[in-house]
């Protein structure tokens, strides 16, 4: 029982290591959505061209 808790202590990480994780994820995760927005709009605007 002892080893689960050793390794247990072992796997977890600092506060500020967990806090740079969900910073540099968030980033991610805004350029992804970013980007998604910028392709809807250009289609978007391929089909105004191609059905007007």
């Amino acid at each position: 029982m002892r080893e689960d808790s050793r390794e247990t202590a072992r796997n977890m990480i600092s506060m500020e290591e967990y806090l740079r994780k969900r910073q540099a994820i968030r980033r991610r995760e805004r350029s992804q959505r970013a980007d998604r927005e910028r392709e809807t709009e250009e289609a978007l605007k391929l089909t105004e061209l191609l059905y007007v």
